[in-house]
């Protein structure tokens, strides 16, 4: 059954169940804990599971209504959170089950007091575990969508990432999440959506567009980003090339200069690749030639401990704007 039917059935089904009109029975929390530890039961539920194994929620539904309270109610509890701690995959049939759990409201309540206050909580909460387990559930039917429609070459991004800002916050969150679970075509065909256009009229996030470029190393979705205004993400990502120091790491930090915003750092953070190869020693010099940069580069060597290097050059390069040398040194 895919999801958007899926969805639709269990809407439907919670609007048919609706929500009972059950009196509180307040509960002794010593008797909370007595039920909970009740061998008896765990071995019903035990039993329960194996219904949950072999998909069969009539008889699942049968055997918890042949239970009495309040042994039914903890039951329900115990089951439920199996399957939250045993991460077990929802079926559908199983999905319309949690959900008509998520429905119900449960007879006993445990008194809570504070200072000053006290209030009634359910003493088995499982409409609470059946939340969650929906929303997880959810969660991993949207990221099987992602990942077989990127994988079978029909994930629009622009359409994907556009509607409600939740919605487009969501699948953000999901992509950046799952992206180094794709196959490289599955990648390339991502990236080429950015990349191959003609003419760029839109692009995603920078955090998408980040994560993207790490996990596809991708030259052309690197050129992107460094186009794009500055932010918190791609200051990170200038940060992160800086630690992995690998060639093609260099490079990009040397292409990220280009960008005046990012500039400063990226030259900065040129500077603190230890040791300095012969390609970021030619650059950086290149750059303290230039009236804009030679001040940010003299001074981001300085710090780093290359005094005596700076001499060198001030007075073995004519080329080299001295002035900018010799106020880093005297600070």
């Amino acid at each position: 059954m895919q999801q958007g039917m899926l969805s639709s059935v269990l809407l439907s089904a919670s609007l048919l169940i609706g929500v009972p009109v059950v009196s509180a029975t307040e509960m002794a929390p010593a008797k909370v804990e007595h039920l909970l530890e009740d061998e008896q039961i765990h071995h019903k539920v035990a039993e329960l599971l194996q219904y949950v194994v072999e998909d069969n929620t009539d008889s699942l539904n049968f055997a918890l209504e042949r239970l009495s309270l309040p042994q039914q109610e903890v039951v329900r509890f115990l089951l439920l959170s199996k399957f939250e701690q045993q991460d077990i995959i929802l079926t559908p049939k199983m999905a319309l089950f949690v959900e008509s759990q998520k429905s119900m409201v449960p007879t006993y309540q445990i008194l809570e007091k504070g200072d000053g206050y006290e209030f009634s909580v359910p003493a088995f909460n499982y409409p609470a575990i059946a939340s969650r387990l929906l929303k997880r559930w959810q969660q991993d039917q949207s990221t099987l969508d992602f990942v077989l429609k990127a994988e079978r070459g029909e994930l629009n991004l622009k359409q994907w990432l556009s509607g409600s800002d939740y919605m487009v916050q969501m699948r953000e969150s999901l992509l950046i999440r799952e992206l180094d679970s794709l196959s490289p075509k599955a990648l390339d065909y991502l990236s080429t959506q950015l990349t191959g256009e003609a003419v760029t009229s839109w692009l995603p996030s920078s955090a998408v567009m980040v994560r993207l470029a790490q996990v596809s190393e991708d030259s052309d979705v690197y050129k992107l980003l460094w186009l794009m205004r500055a932010d918190f993400n791609s200051y990170q990502e200038l940060s992160r090339l800086a630690k992995v120091a690998d060639a093609f790491s260099i490079e990009q930090l040397m292409l990220a200069t280009q960008n005046p915003s990012l500039k400063e750092q990226a030259l900065q953070e040129l500077t603190r690749i230890k040791p300095l190869n012969d390609d970021i020693k030619t650059f950086l010099v290149d750059k303290m030639k230039q009236r804009d940069d030679a001040s940010i580069v003299a001074n981001a060597l300085a710090r780093q401990g290359y005094q005596s290097w700076l001499r060198e050059l001030a007075l073995d390069n004519n080329k080299i704007r001295t002035n900018a040398i010799t106020n880093a040194l005297a600070q």
